[in-house]
């Protein structure tokens, strides 16, 4: 589990929000590469939407990870699935979410209607299923969703300060930041001078808000609510 500075997911102050461009990436994607959008969706949503069915009575209606993958094949095929979501105002994976309930519920009564016996769960059961999230299952979406986001943004910076030549400042962040360390511990560690050190860790801490940012807005996150969606990472991750 991470478990990042507080100072590194809440600010005080508004910091410059990325062009709306990035909100729009996955439609963008999806008119030119509809192919790639759906991996994008698979490889960033597959595990937060099985953390969720797991926590749900959906597990009553098979294994979550197919039950999922049958989800979201589904809808590769269905070009307008993204244009709705986009429309309808809502984080991606709370669609995805609202999908997969309507999906999962469809599919049980189908296979009742064809074995014309009982789908392993009330009738009464797969109508609530249809209208009602459990508050555990999306807690679990939630939580599973910031940390595969956060392990992204992470992966992404530290890829990036490798790639200029830059690993001491990415060891610098994780000796002070993650691991708590002082600077005069992690400063010898890394060979970046104590006075350059304040420096060094603003710039990394930047970055990492900024890769945040851009997966909270392609996740249909409005600039208005990204403090609060940070807010929120941080109570999830602890």
């Amino acid at each position: 589990m991470f478990r990042p500075a507080k100072a590194f997911l809440t600010t005080n102050t508004r910091v410059t929000m990325f062009p709306t461009t990035h909100a729009t990436w996955l439609m963008d994607t999806i008119a030119v590469d509809p192919v790639s959008a759906h991996a994008h969706v698979m490889e960033r949503y597959f595990e937060p939407l099985c953390a969720y069915a797991r926590a749900s009575s959906l597990r009553a209606l098979g294994e979550p990870a197919e039950l999922v993958s049958d989800f979201l094949t589904s809808r590769a095929s269905d070009e307008t699935y993204l244009a709705r979501w986009l429309q309808a105002g809502m984080p991606l994976r709370r669609w995805l979410a609202n999908g997969l309930l309507t999906h999962a519920r469809n599919r049980a009564v189908s296979e009742a209607r064809r074995r014309r016996l009982g789908a392993g769960i009330e009738p009464a059961e797969l109508e609530r299923l249809a209208v009602t999230h459990e508050t555990d299952a999306l807690l679990a979406l939630e939580r599973a969703w910031a940390v595969r986001t956060m392990a992204e943004a992470y992966e992404s910076v530290r890829s990036e300060l490798h790639a200029e030549g830059r690993a001491a400042w990415w060891e610098l962040f994780r000796l002070h930041c993650v691991k708590g360390l002082p600077y005069t511990q992690a400063c010898p560690a890394t060979g970046i001078a104590p006075s350059n050190a304040a420096n060094v860790q603003r710039s990394v801490v930047l970055r990492l808000r900024n890769a945040l940012r851009m997966a909270l807005e392609r996740d249909g996150i409005g600039p208005d609510d990204i403090d609060r969606e940070l807010a929120l990472m941080q109570d999830f991750l602890g």
